[in-house]
């Protein structure tokens, strides 16, 4: 004869349905400080970038986010035809020391906007 235990529990459909609100609130959460991040690069790049008319620091962006379920990406740039040409002129540089000496302060400020949304969860 073979005893048993029984365990019903209660509440799974609607804890379920929470984690999926989550997982998109996450995703949400995480694009916006994506985008605030690359509103740090952006900021940084206008002030390094070699001015003669102004179009080219008028025209740094965020140009798109690109996302998945795992990752999500901003490039910052500018459409204007000769932007790539200043940027790999020597001197000249204003995208990638935007970005490679504001990386603590983009990172900081995707964890604070994902921990604080978090903590909304407790």
């Amino acid at each position: 004869m073979a005893d048993g235990i029984t365990i019903k529990i209660e509440g799974v459909k609607e804890l379920q349905t929470k984690f999926k609100l989550l997982d998109k609130d996450i995703q949400n959460i995480l694009s916006k400080a994506v985008s605030q991040g690359a509103a740090i690069v952006e900021r940084d790049a206008k002030i390094r970038v070699h001015v003669i008319t102004g179009n080219l620091r008028r025209s740094l962006t965020e140009l798109q986010q690109i996302k998945s379920p795992t990752r999500v990406e901003s490039q910052v740039g500018s459409t204007v035809p000769y932007a790539p040409v200043e940027e790999f002129r020597p001197g000249h540089e204003y995208l990638r020391p935007a970005l490679d000496e504001n990386e603590a302060q983009i990172k900081a400020a995707i964890e604070q906007a994902i921990t604080a949304r978090l903590g909304a969860y407790k």
